[in-house]
């Protein structure tokens, strides 16, 4: 027989944010928590992350580009870093 932990929740530096939805919107964040079997905060957090990551790319694109460095343009790094995260492709020269 098996005797299972009680969860425990992990202590890390998360604050609560308070966002509101559409009903819409709730429901299809619900409904694809509930297929991936995860929460919808997690869901919201990673697309937060997108967001921010997103953000520092194009941040690191315009400072090369005021220092006189090489830069391509957002389509064709999102395409470019798609085909390295899936192995297809060659690297870019540079």
């Amino acid at each position: 027989m098996t005797i299972a932990k009680p969860k425990t929740k992990k202590k890390n530096n998360l604050k609560r944010t308070t966002i509101f939805l559409t009903e819409e919107h709730r429901e299809a964040l619900r409904r694809i928590a509930f297929e991936r079997r995860t929460s919808m905060a997690n869901l919201i957090r990673e697309a937060a992350l997108e967001v921010i990551e997103d953000d520092e790319d194009i941040r690191e694109v315009l400072k090369a580009r005021e220092e006189g460095g090489e830069y391509i343009s957002w389509e064709d790094y999102k395409r470019e870093r798609m085909e390295q995260e899936t192995g297809h492709g060659l690297p870019r020269k540079g």
